[in-house]
C-alpha cells in the first residue's frame, strides 16, 4: 500500500518540519541572564552598627554614590516630568482605554483639558499651589477614570497635592481623612455622592465636583448644608475663563533592561485602587514614555469575586503590561486550572515549560504553546501580555508567579511597597524565575536597606544562615512625615532619615529580601 501526497500536503509537511526545526533551534540550552548576576543583586556596605545588618543598596547605585534621584537631568519636578514626557511628545497617541468599547483619550486631548482642570480648581476653591497645607489638598474619592488621571496630572504639575480615597473605603476612613486633611474641594463618583454628602455636614468642605450625574435630592441635601455642586464640565469651564501661572520619577525605569524598556507600544492596565501609591508611579512611568493606560474594576483582597467579565474587558483592552495584588491573580490561576487543567496537553506543556524555567528559559514558542497556550494568553488577557507585576503579595500560594510564567509566558516580576516610601523599596529582578516565593527583590536605586534586630521575636542580623530583622529604608523616595502629626512621624523616622517599616525581612545571599511578616 503507498501513500500519495498532494503539493498542498507536502506543502503542509514541510511547513510542520521547518517549524519544529526552527523552534528546537530557538529553545537552546542557553539562560536568558547570566547566573552571576542572579547571585549578585545588591552592593553590601563593608562596616555595620550593632544590632543592625549591613546596608544593602542596588548594585547601580553602590556604596559611596549618591542614591538615584532621576532618571534624566533635565527632570528635577513633576511640571518637567510631564512637560518633557508623553503628554508634550506623543500628541496623537493613544493616552487612556476608557472603557469596553475600546474609546481612547489622547495624549494631546490631555494636554488640553489638563490646564482647564487646574485653573477650574483654582478658581472654585481659591488653592495656592506649594502652599504646605490645606490650601494646596484636592480630595479625590472614586474609582480609577479619565476624571481622576486629569485630575491628577493637573495638580501634581502644578504644585497642588492629591488626596486619593479607594473607592472601597468606609464611612469611618472618608471622614477621618476629611477631618484630617481640613478638605475644601472633593472630586467624587456619581455613585458615592451620597455617602460624601452624610460626610460633610459640619466639615471644612464647601465644593463638591461630581463625576457623572447627581439627583435633585442630592443638589438639595448639598443646598441644606452649604456644600456647592459642580460638574466635571462645570469645573472644566471655569477654567476657561480663568488663567494662572504654571508652577514649576525614575528607579522604576532604570532597573528595566534594555530588551525589555517600555516604549509608546506598550498599555499599562491596573486593577489596584486610587490610593494605591504603586499604581500611580507605574501609570506615570508608562506616561512619561509615550504608552497607554487602561483601568479595570478595583478589587479587594479577596478571593471570591466572579473575575470573568473583567477577564473579558481585558481581553478586549490587550494590555501589554499588568499590574495587581495577588489575591486577582490567584483567582485567574484558579480559573485556568479549572478550564484547561484535566486537559494531557496543559498537564504536559506546563510540566515541559517549568523545566524550562528552572533552567532559567522563559520560552514562548513551544508546540505546547500553540497547542494550549496561546489560546490561555489570548483568550484573558488578549495576547499582547509580557509582564505582570505582582502588588506585595503576601498570599500562601507560593506557586503563583512560577505559573503564570509558564501559562502565560510573561515576565512577573514582585514588588514591597509601602505609601510611606512613594510606592516601591524593592523590586525582583528581569529573568529570576527561581526566587524564593517570598522573595521580592533587591533595593532600587533610589533607596537603601538595612535589618534591625527584634530580639522580642528572636530576630537578629547575627542569625544563622541569613540576617533577619525589622526592615528600615533610607533614600529619596522616603516621605517627609505624617501630615500634621509629629508623634506619629517620630515613631517611624529617625533623624538619620531611616523609616521603620514594620515589615519584617531576611537578607538573602545573592542580596534579595525576603518579606517575613509584621511586627
Amino acid at each position: 500500500m503507498t501513500i500519495e501526497l498532494d503539493t498542498l500536503s507536502y506543502a503542509l509537511l514541510t511547513s510542520i518540519v521547518g517549524a519544529a526545526a526552527l523552534l528546537s533551534v530557538r529553545n537552546s540550552k542557553t539562560p536568558d541572564i547570566h547566573p552571576l548576576l542572579l547571585n549578585t543583586q545588591s552592593d553590601v556596605s563593608r562596616l555595620r552598627h550593632p544590632e543592625e545588618s549591613a546596608v544593602y543598596r542596588s548594585r547601580m547605585y553602590p556604596m559611596g554614590t549618591p542614591l538615584c534621584s532621576t532618571f534624566d537631568r533635565s527632570i528635577r519636578t513633576m511640571a518637567e516630568f510631564y512637560r518633557l514626557g508623553g503628554i508634550e511628545k506623543s500628541k496623537a497617541a493613544e493616552f487612556l482605554v476608557e472603557g469596553i468599547n475600546s474609546k481612547y483619550s489622547s495624549y494631546d486631548d490631555i494636554g488640553k483639558r489638563v490646564p482647564l482642570v487646574y485653573q477650574g480648581l483654582r478658581t472654585i476653591a481659591g488653592l495656592e499651589p506649594q502652599s504646605g497645607n490645606e490650601n494646596s489638598f484636592v480630595g479625590i474619592y472614586a474609582k480609577n477614570s479619565l476624571y481622576t488621571i486629569l485630575t491628577e496630572i493637573a495638580c501634581h504639575r502644578n504644585g497642588l497635592v492629591t488626596v486619593p480615597i479607594s473607592s472601597l473605603a468606609q464611612t469611618t476612613h472618608l471622614n477621618h481623612v476629611i477631618k484630617k486633611t481640613a478638605l475644601r474641594v472633593l472630586l467624587t463618583d456619581s455613585d458615592l455622592l451620597g455617602r460624601v454628602l452624610s460626610s460633610a455636614q459640619g466639615s471644612s468642605l464647601k465644593k463638591l465636583v461630581v463625576f457623572g450625574q447627581a439627583s435633585a435630592e442630592q443638589k438639595q441635601q448639598a443646598l441644606d448644608i452649604g456644600v456647592e455642586l459642580l460638574s466635571f464640565k462645570d469645573l472644566e469651564d471655569e477654567g476657561k475663563t480663568a488663567h494662572f501661572e504654571a508652577v514649576t520619577v525614575a528607579s522604576y525605569l532604570l532597573v528595566v533592561p534594555p530588551q525589555q524598556r517600555v516604549t509608546h507600544k506598550d498599555r499599562l492596565m491596573l486593577n489596584l485602587p486610587l490610593d494605591n501609591v504603586f499604581g500611580h508611579v507605574l501609570a506615570a512611568a508608562v506616561s512619561f514614555l509615550g504608552g497607554s493606560i487602561a483601568f479595570g474594576d478595583e478589587f479587594e483582597d479577596e478571593l471570591h469575586t466572579d473575575i470573568t467579565q473583567f477577564l473579558a474587558h481585558t481581553a478586549e483592552i490587550k494590555p501589554t503590561i499588568f499590574a495587581s495584588g495577588s489575591a486577582f491573580l490567584c483567582q485567574v490561576k484558579q480559573l485556568i486550572e479549572s478550564r484547561y487543567g484535566g486537559s494531557f496537553l496543559f498537564t504536559r506543556g506546563y510540566n515541559i515549560k517549568e523545566g524550562y524555567l528552572k533552567e532559567n528559559r522563559l520560552i514562548d514558542d513551544c508546540k505546547y504553546d500553540m497547542l494550549v497556550f496561546k489560546d490561555i494568553r489570548k483568550t484573558l488577557f488578549g495576547g499582547n501580555l509580557r509582564l505582570v507585576y505582582i502588588d506585595n503579595d503576601d498570599n500562601a500560594d507560593s506557586s503563583l508567579a512560577t505559573f503564570l510564567r509558564a501559562t502565560l509566558s510573561v515576565q512577573v516580576l514582585q514588588s514591597f511597597n509601602t505609601t510611606e516610601t512613594t510606592s516601591s523599596i524593592t523590586a525582583s529582578m528581569f529573568y529570576d524565575y527561581n526566587a524564593a516565593p517570598e522573595a521580592k527583590g533587591a533595593p532600587l536605586p533610589c533607596n537603601e536597606i538595612k535589618l534591625v534586630d527584634v530580639p522580642e521575636l528572636s530576630m537578629h542580623a547575627e542569625d544563622i544562615p541569613n540576617p533577619r530583622g525589622e526592615i528600615w529604608v533610607r533614600g529619596n523616595n522616603v516621605f517627609a512625615g505624617y501630615y500634621n502629626d509629629e508623634a506619629a512621624t517620630s515613631d517611624v523616622l529617625d533623624a538619620d532619615g531611616w523609616y521603620f517599616t514594620g515589615y519584617l525581612g531576611e537578607a538573602l545571599p545573592n542580596g534579595t529580601f525576603k518579606i517575613i511578616g509584621k511586627k
